[in-house]
C-alpha cells in the first residue's frame, strides 16, 4: 500500500470529512470539505497524525469518525485515535506478536473486534480477533485464533454481522464462517453496502477480481467456486507493464457499482445488475467457451463499464494534466447523486485532491433473451432491446458529457449464416482483438476484400483526422466523406464547431487543401480545384513520384501485380508502369503479353486496338481488364462505367476527367448505390457521418455483422454523429460478448471506444 484516501461515512452536509493514510511517511490526516466543485475540491485539515511505526494495512472504524486500526509491518496491529478540537492524537489499543511477522489486513466490527491477517509461521495461527473494548496492551490476548499456519491475506467483517467474517488464506480459500470455496482471487477482500455480497481481487500482476454472493455461499451443499461466485472479470491491460488491482470499492447509492484501481493509476467503474430470472435455454444452445469450462448460467451480468481515469501509459494519460492515481473512494451521502452524478473523490501521487464525476445508470434487465451465435440459422431471438443511459467513455466524465438516451425499441437481429464462411466467424474475430486498430482488423479478415477495403478507408480517414489534421478555423472536419466534401454538407454543425467563430466549409476546404502543400491540380478544368486535391486525398491519391513508387511496390509485394501498373498508369506516371512491367516479365512473375509495347506506344493503331479487345477477353483479371479498355479508347471515361476497378479508383477517376456538373452527378448516383445496397466500400463517400448509418444499416440487415458496424463507427460515434441506432448497436453488440464470455475483450473494447471516437 502506497497512500489511499476513505470519505467519512459519518458526513452531513454541514460537516462532510475525508482520510488521508500515507503508508510512505507512516501518518493519517484527517481533512475537512469545505467546497467540492466540478473537478476540485477545497478543504483544511482538522487532525494530523505523524510519525506511526511502518504499517501496511489499515482499516476505519464503523463506530466512530476519528478511530482507525492499523497493521504494522512488524506484525503488531494497533488501533488510534485523531484528535480535534485541540486534543491530541493517541494510540489507545495495541496488540503485540511473539513471532514477528508481516500484518497483511486488518478490520474493525462493528462490536468493536478488530481482525488482524498475518504471515505464515510453522507454530502460530495467522489470524487474530481481538476485543478492543477490553484493556489492551502488550500483553492482550486474542479472543479467537483461527487459520494455524496458513497464511491470511485479507479480512473484513460483514457490517450487519458484527461476529462474522470473510477471510482469504494461502490455499486459495475465500469462506464465510466455516464454509469455504477455492479461488485465485484472495486479496483485498470489499463487502458490498447491503453485505449480501464481496469482492476479491487476484495476486500480482493479475488485473482479475470475482464477486461472490454470501447467500450462495450458505445455500450451497457443495461449495465451489462455480457455485458461489457471481462474476469473475479480467481487466485488460495494454501489454506494456504489469497490471495489478490495487483497490475496490462499493458504492452505497448505486447498487451493483464497483470501482476498480490499478497498478498504472488507471479507474475503470463496472456496474452489474441481476436479471428477473436466469437463463431458461438448454445447454444445447447457449454459447460454448472455446477456452474450456462451462457455460455461464448465472443471471447476473455486467451492464456497463466506463474508463474513469485512463492508465499513465496511454496516450490519455501521458498527456493529462492530471497525476497518477494513488487512492479514491465514493463520496456518500449528501454529494453523492446530484444532477443524476456520483461523486467519486481521488488522491494522487503529488497528494493532491480532486473529484470525478460518474453519471448514473437506470438500465434495467429484460425478460426477453437476446441470444447470439455464429453460424445458427434456427436460433430464437428475442427483438426487444431496453437502451440505457447512455454517455460516452472519457477519462474524465462529467455533467455536460452525458448523452441522455431512454428509450425500448426494436432491432431485427439475423443470424450470422450469411457472413462468408470462409471468414473468422465474429467470435473467433472478438478473441483475435478486432477492435479499433484498423491494421490488425485487416490482418484478422484478410481475404475478405469488402472487410479488407473497409478498414483500409476508415484506417486513412483516421491517419487524415489525427493530430487536427481535419481542423481549420472553427470547423472540424474528420471523418467526412469525398460526397460531404464536394457538395459541403458538414452534417451535424453543431458537433463540428470547436468554438464561436464562424468558419464557412468552403473556405475550411480551400484552407485545409492549402495547408497540405498539395501540388497545383492538374484534370479537367474546375472551378474548386481544392475540393477536388482534398477528395483526391482522402482516395489515397500519390501526390509525388516517391509515394506513388512506394504503393505501387507494396501492391507488388501483396501479388496485385496489374493493379500495380493500373495505378501508376492512372497516375499518368507511364515510365513508371513500364519499368514495373519490365521487372515483372524478367522475374517470369507475369508472362509477356505484348503489354509493354502497347504501353510505350502514343497512339495505337487499329490493329493495336483490336488487340487490346481479344487480350480483354481473354483474361479475368478486372485490373487487367481496365488498362486494356483504357488502351483501346485512350478515354478513362469508358473505364468509370465498367466495375473492373473498385470505387476508390473510379471515384478519383471521376475528380481527374469529369466537369464539375458530371463529378456531381457522378457522386450523388455512386453514394445512393452504395447505401442502398449496404455497400462498405461506399465509406469512401459517406465519411463515418450521419449518412454511414443509413449504409451501415443496410449492409447489418443484408450480413447480420453487427460487429463490423459497431467498430467502424465508434470512430465518430458520439463524438460527431448523434443517432440513436449507434447506442443499440453498441449494446446489442456488448450483449453479444457478454454471451461469449468475452469479458477480457468487452472490458477493451469499453476502454478504446472512447479514444477512438
Amino acid at each position: 500500500m502506497e497512500a489511499a484516501i476513505r470519505w467519512s461515512p459519518f458526513s452531513t452536509p454541514d460537516r462532510r470529512r475525508f482520510l488521508v493514510v500515507d503508508a510512505s511517511d507512516s501518518s493519517l490526516t484527517l481533512n475537512e470539505v469545505d467546497h467540492i466543485g466540478h473537478h476540485d475540491v477545497q478543504y483544511h485539515r482538522v487532525s494530523r497524525y505523524a510519525k506511526l511505526p511502518a504499517f501496511a494495512a489499515f482499516a476505519c472504524s464503523p463506530l466512530q469518525e476519528s478511530v482507525v486500526a492499523l497493521g504494522h509491518v512488524s506484525g503488531n496491529a494497533s488501533v488510534v485515535r485523531l484528535g480535534e478540537d485541540k486534543q491530541s492524537s493517541e494510540t489507545i489499543a495495541t496488540f503485540t506478536l511473539k513471532q514477528q511477522r508481516k500484518c497483511n489486513a486488518v478490520d474493525l466490527s462493528r462490536q468493536n473486534w478488530l481482525a488482524v491477517a498475518l504471515d505464515k509461521t510453522r507454530s502460530d495461527v495467522c489470524l487474530n480477533i481481538y476485543d478492543i473494548n477490553k484493556d489492551a496492551g502488550d500483553s492482550a490476548e486474542p479472543i479467537r485464533r483461527l487459520c494455524a499456519a496458513e497464511m491470511v491475506s485479507s479480512v473484513c467483517f460483514f457490517p450487519e454481522s458484527p461476529q462474522e467474517l470473510v477471510a482469504t488464506t494461502q490455499h486459495g480459500h475465500a469462506g464465510s464462517g466455516n464454509l469455504q470455496a477455492s479461488s485465485r482471487h484472495v486479496n483485498s477482500i470489499r463487502i458490498s453496502p447491503d453485505g449480501t455480497q464481496f469482492a476479491t481481487t487476484g495476486p500480482t500482476s493479475d488485473p482479475s477480481f470475482t464477486i461472490w454472493d454470501k447467500r450462495w455461499l450458505s445455500q450451497a451443499t457443495v461449495v465451489s467456486f462455480k457455485s458461489a461466485a457471481v462474476l469473475s472479470i479480467t481487466l485488460a491491460g495494454d501489454g506494456a507493464q504489469p497490471l495489478t488491482i490495487r483497490d475496490l470499492r462499493w458504492s452505497g447509492s448505486n447498487p451493483g457499482r464497483l470501482a476498480i484501481s490499478t497498478s498504472t493509476g488507471e479507474i475503470q467503474m463496472v456496474d452489474f445488475k441481476t436479471a428477473s430470472h436466469s437463463p431458461s435455454l438448454g445447454a444445447e444452445y447457449l454459447p460454448s467457451n472455446p477456452y474450456g469450462g462451462t457455460t455461464w448460467e448465472s443471471n447476473c451480468y455486467v451492464a456497463q463499464t466506463r474508463t474513469l481515469r485512463s492508465p499513465e501509459s496511454s496516450e490519455e494519460g501521458r498527456n493529462a494534466t492530471y497525476g497518477r492515481v494513488v487512492g479514491f473512494d465514493w463520496v456518500e451521502g449528501p454529494e453523492a447523486g446530484e444532477d443524476d452524478l456520483q461523486k467519486m473523490i481521488i488522491l494522487e501521487q503529488d497528494h493532491e485532491v480532486s473529484v470525478i464525476n460518474v453519471p448514473g445508470f437506470k438500465a434495467q434487465a429484460q425478460d426477453n433473451n437476446i441470444l447470439m451465435s455464429d453460424r445458427c440459422p434456427s436460433n430464437a431471438i428475442g427483438n426487444n432491446l431496453s437502451v440505457p443511459d447512455a454517455a460516452p467513455i472519457a477519462p474524465h466524465v462529467g455533467a455536460d458529457d452525458v448523452v441522455k438516451m431512454n428509450m425500448t425499441t426494436s432491432i431485427p437481429l439475423q443470424t450470422a449464416s450469411k457472413l462468408d464462411s470462409s471468414s473468422p466467424s465474429p467470435r473467433e474475430r472478438c478473441q483475435q482483438s478486432y477492435l479499433f486498430d484498423c491494421r490488425k482488423n485487416a490482418d484478422i479478415i484478410s481475404g475478405d476484400w469488402h472487410l479488407e477495403r473497409l478498414w483500409e478507408i476508415v484506417n486513412r480517414l483516421r491517419a487524415h483526422a489525427a493530430d487536427n489534421g481535419m481542423v481549420y478555423g472553427s470547423l472540424d472536419l474528420s471523418y467526412i466523406g469525398i460526397a460531404a466534401i464536394w457538395a459541403e454538407q458538414i452534417g451535424n454543425v453543431h458537433r463540428r464547431t470547436l468554438s464561436r467563430a464562424q468558419t464557412s466549409m468552403p473556405d475550411a476546404i480551400i484552407g485545409l487543401a492549402s495547408s497540405k502543400d498539395f501540388p497545383p491540380f492538374t484534370g479537367q478544368r474546375t472551378d474548386y480545384p481544392e475540393h477536388r486535391q482534398l477528395c483526391l486525398a482522402a482516395c489515397g491519391w500519390r501526390f509525388t513520384t516517391e509515394t506513388l513508387e512506394e504503393e505501387c511496390q507494396q501492391l507488388v509485394e501483396r501479388g496485385l501485380h496489374y493493379q500495380a501498373i493500373v495505378q501508376a498508369v492512372l497516375h499518368d506516371y507511364k515510365h513508371v508502369a513500364l519499368n514495373l512491367l519490365r521487372t515483372l516479365i524478367r522475374s517470369r512473375t507475369i508472362p509477356n503479353i505484348g503489354l509493354g509495347a502497347l504501353l510505350a506506344a502514343d497512339m495505337l493503331n487499329d490493329d493495336q486496338r483490336e488487340m487490346c479487345k481479344w487480350m480483354a477477353a481473354d483474361t479475368d483479371e478486372p485490373a487487367l481488364k481496365a488498362l486494356l479498355a483504357y488502351l483501346t479508347t485512350g478515354d478513362w471515361r469508358d473505364v468509370m462505367k465498367t466495375t473492373y476497378l473498385h470505387l476508390g479508383y473510379r471515384v478519383a477517376l471521376g475528380l481527374k476527367y469529369l466537369n464539375d456538373t458530371e463529378l456531381s452527378g457522378f457522386l450523388q448516383a455512386e453514394t445512393a448505390r452504395a447505401v442502398r445496397n449496404g455497400d462498405l466500400e461506399g465509406i469512401l463517400l459517406t465519411g463515418l457521418s450521419e449518412q454511414a448509418m443509413d449504409l451501415l444499416q443496410t449492409y447489418i440487415a443484408r450480413t447480420s455483422d453487427l460487429q463490423t458496424a459497431v467498430l467502424a463507427t465508434a470512430h465518430t460515434n458520439p463524438r460527431y454523429v448523434d443517432d440513436v441506432r449507434w447506442v443499440m448497436w453498441k449494446e446489442t453488440y456488448f450483449e453479444q460478448m457478454q454471451a461469449w464470455r468475452a469479458f477480457n475483450e468487452r472490458t477493451k473494447a469499453t476502454g478504446e471506444a472512447a479514444s477512438a471516437a
